[in-house]
């Protein structure tokens, strides 16, 4: 029997001519491991405006070169994509962002993020934004002509804050014949209303004394809004007793 060595293979010959064996001598080769699809998270809306909204999320290449996108519409079918960008082919997390713009306001919109590479694709939780709506100056109203007045000296007259998006605030008064008989600082809510309490002067409950079923006492009442509005009307003050 003979041994040959070369080029790494160790050849035995049988001298019978029975067998032939070959076995190798170099190292062998490890199989490489399967490649991973990136990961994609869909992060929170930011800067959030009336037409305009910034998506944020990120993105985990997985070692594969990989591009990501957006998708954003009204609904859970999306229908619109922001442009492809580049997160490369690393092993970390990388921040993935993109802005909208020209949407419908007051409008809750669906987004999430996708992340493709040649491996495959990943795609983020759905995820959803309100759009504002335009801010409009309210006004504030008179609910009522007639006003009341209790027992302790304190006096009402109904006002509202309505047609628009803002509160109302500003100052109350109220005079007989140029005279101040009450006054307060008023702030009411958008699209709401009620009774504005304020005290009596001295002078005011003293006038009030004359007060009868068919002579009740006529006020001016003037609303001077902060934003420059102002709103005078006349009311007659009726008079509440408890028991």
């Amino acid at each position: 029997m003979r041994r040959l060595i070369a080029l790494g293979f160790v050849i035995t010959l049988a001298c019978a001519g029975i067998g032939l064996a070959v076995s190798s001598l170099g190292s062998s080769t490890t199989a490489a491991a399967a490649a991973a699809p990136p990961a994609a998270t869909t992060g929170a809306a930011a800067n959030v405006a009336q037409s305009s909204a910034r998506l944020s999320g990120t993105v985990n290449p997985a070692g594969s070169r990989t591009h990501y996108f957006f998708q954003y519409g009204p609904t859970t079918g999306y229908g619109a994509n922001t442009p492809s960008t580049n997160a490369g082919a690393g092993t970390t997390n990388v921040a993935a962002a993109a802005n909208l713009t020209g949407l419908a306001s007051g409008t809750t919109f669906h987004y999430r993020l996708v992340a493709v590479s040649n491996v495959g694709t990943a795609t983020g939780a759905d995820q959803t934004f309100t759009t504002t709506t335009p801010s409009t100056s309210s006004q504030a109203v008179i609910l009522g002509r007639e006003g009341f007045v209790s027992p302790g000296r304190v006096v009402g007259v109904e006002l509202g804050c309505f047609h628009g998006t803002t509160d109302c605030s500003g100052h109350l008064t109220m005079s007989n014949n140029g005279t101040v008989i009450a006054q307060r600082n008023y702030s009411i809510g958008a699209d709401s209303g009620g009774f504005q309490n304020m005290k009596l002067t001295g002078f005011g409950a003293n006038l009030l004394k004359g007060n009868r079923v068919f002579h009740l006492l006529p006020v001016t009442v003037t609303a001077a809004g902060s934003d420059g509005q102002k709103l005078t009307f006349t009311i007659h003050l009726a008079r509440w007793v408890w028991h």
